[in-house]
């Protein structure tokens, strides 16, 4: 069975007692690949392209990525604090029994990884350290530590992109982190099999495996 760390979240956040903006149907389409990208997450992968590579999309002002842009004023501070070295869209697997949790970190830097992402709410800690998808990457690729770098945007009515903030924290792998995990892909492939798709995840692993 094939599970991604994103999954893994989703469902994670699905679970939680108090949820009420994910319904069990739409699930079930995030774990067999149909979701639909939200603004939000459309913004914040334009945003960390254009940090990987901003030179493929400076424009006169700043820098164009598709329908955003992103004047100096957003991005000089932004790339100020980013390192381009390392590697980008680093991908790994770890089995955990019989299952098979892939995990993607934005950048590899040393024995550092580095999540970059935006946000146009309030800057939460808390989201993030309860977040699974750091606990896996940290079992997976196993770095001494991850580092956030999270940039707070805002957005006006018309699609100005401003920044309000730039926060930066560290993550630490821990004692019991790997069970923990092992514990979350269990609870979730148990759930796979009662709403009927332990045998899609499976068919996924096997095209993973021939490809």
């Amino acid at each position: 069975m094939r599970i991604s760390t994103t999954t893994l979240e989703s469902f994670r956040l699905f679970m939680q007692p108090d949820q009420e903006w994910m319904s069990a149907d739409e699930l079930a389409a995030t774990i067999q690949g149909r979701f639909v990208p939200t603004p939000k997450v459309l913004l914040g992968k334009a945003f960390g392209e254009v940090l990987e590579t901003p030179e493929a999309f400076k424009v006169s002002g700043g820098y164009r990525h598709g329908e955003y842009t992103f004047d100096d004023a957003v991005m000089e501070p932004a790339l100020a604090i980013f390192d381009r070295r390392g590697v980008f869209e680093a991908k790994a697997v770890k089995q955990y029994g019989p299952y098979t949790v892939v995990a993607k970190a934005d950048q590899l830097l040393g024995s550092q990884l580095i999540e970059n992402k935006t946000t146009l709410s309030t800057f939460d800690f808390d989201k993030y350290a309860a977040s699974c998808q750091w606990r896996f990457m940290a079992d997976i690729f196993q770095p001494s530590h991850i580092t956030y770098n999270v940039f707070c945007l805002n957005e006006d009515y018309n699609g100005y992109i401003s920044l309000r903030g730039i926060e930066t924290f560290n993550l630490y792998p821990y004692d019991g982190l790997h069970a923990d995990c092992c514990a979350l892909v269990k609870e979730f492939a148990e759930y796979a099999e009662v709403i009927g798709l332990g045998d899609f995840l499976r068919e996924r692993q096997r095209l993973a495996e021939v490809a």
